[in-house]
């Protein structure tokens, strides 16, 4: 891991250069979005405000002398790129007839916020095929799948959070601006959800639904899911199969539910890419700040117009049908994960498969049921 010298600006650890000096992600977007959007600030002080007070969420700091402190720092306005951040502002949408395709949505401005999320997702693929790697194996050796017991699982979405939280935060900067009770509020309410929306991604890509695709390449057996309540290790206070009728529920659930219908519309990487933003931005959860929901919300406008730019490019028929189909599945989504989260509340209460050291993370997901 590299060791950056702290931010200029707020003294926080940073994150290497950015516009001329060492800066964290939050003052580096924070600056970014002042210039873009032509934000004009003002201090309810004398614009001495301490921006270097630790103690203080920057949600909590002078914005006026935030940005002056960044100018002081060295920050150039030249080096930040125009229409790069664009939740904040609408695009025009103007209709033209074709005599061929009838009416086409044509958007002026290509998309800011998900092609560059698409990117990121490929080196989160080239970090899992290393983190996963079996040990004393090459990483140029091809793996076979494995097929994953529920301890095996535990262990893998244990070491997943931490791999996709870091994805997220280089991916949409917008998540350093928000406080740190904010961000862990939105991060709580994602990652499940994610896990169970990839495993539909990665079943359209594989063109199967019998088995639960996992990130580091390995599945369960949806169709012997005894052998995924199997612990070779221990004795089970329940037997393997009644354990598989009691928790079936997730898994068919999850498929019938989000996978199913993701390989019925035959989702690609840029609509999946769209519905993991939309599920990261939510709004409406329980311990939002007014202030978050507005963010979120502006986001999640931003995706679906860039979803809907898309479809312009790349489908010339029936593009708003095949958006509803996608973001219907939103709902789904949530339905699946809540049941799983109901499940996982049962094994610990039931202590039917011992997790160890990750019954803390759990709980952690447990708290947004």
């Amino acid at each position: 891991m590299k060791n950056f010298k702290p931010c200029k600006i707020c003294s926080s650890p940073g994150n290497g250069c950015h516009f001329g000096v060492d800066a964290c992600r939050g003052c580096t977007s924070f600056f970014r979005r002042t210039i873009v959007q032509e934000k004009k600030y003002f201090c309810n002080e004398d614009e001495t405000c301490n921006i270097q007070n630790l103690a203080l969420d920057m949600s909590q700091k002078c914005r006026k002398c935030r940005f002056d402190k960044c100018l002081e720092a060295g920050m150039r306005k030249e080096a930040v790129q125009k229409n790069r951040d664009s939740y904040g502002s609408r695009k025009e949408v103007t209709l033209i007839p074709s005599p061929s395709t009838g009416n086409r949505l044509k958007f002026p401005v290509p998309s800011l916020l998900l092609e560059p999320i698409g990117n990121n997702y490929s080196h989160l693929e080239s970090v899992r095929l290393v983190v996963h790697l079996d040990e004393g194996t090459s990483m140029f050796t091809k793996r076979t799948p494995k097929r994953h017991t529920f301890k095996d699982t535990n262990k893998l979405m244990h070491i997943e959070y931490g791999i996709v939280k870091d994805w997220v935060l280089n991916s949409f900067p917008h998540l350093c601006d928000f406080p740190p009770d904010q961000r862990d509020i939105l991060l709580r309410h994602f990652y499940l959800q994610f896990f169970i929306l990839e495993g539909g991604f990665l079943a359209c890509k594989n063109g199967r639904n019998d088995v639960w695709f996992l990130p580091n390449g390995d599945y369960i057996d949806c169709q012997n899911l005894a052998t995924f309540y199997t612990d070779p290790d221990k004795p089970q206070m329940i037997p393997s199969e009644t354990s598989a009728q009691m928790f079936k529920g997730s898994c068919t659930g999850c498929r019938r539910m989000v996978t199913c219908p993701m390989l019925r519309e035959n989702i690609d990487q840029f609509e999946f890419l769209a519905l993991t933003a939309m599920i990261l931005f939510e709004t409406g959860l329980e311990g939002q700040s007014k202030s978050c929901a507005d963010t979120c919300f502006k986001i999640k406008n931003t995706v679906q117009r860039e979803l809907l730019q898309y479809y312009a490019t790349k489908r010339t028929e029936e593009y708003s049908l095949r958006m509803g189909n996608i973001l219907s599945i939103l709902p789904s989504l949530q339905r699946a994960t809540y049941k799983m989260l109901d499940d996982m509340e049962l094994i610990h209460l039931m202590n039917s498969h011992d997790s160890g050291r990750d019954s803390s993370f759990y709980k952690y997901f447990l708290q947004q049921g």
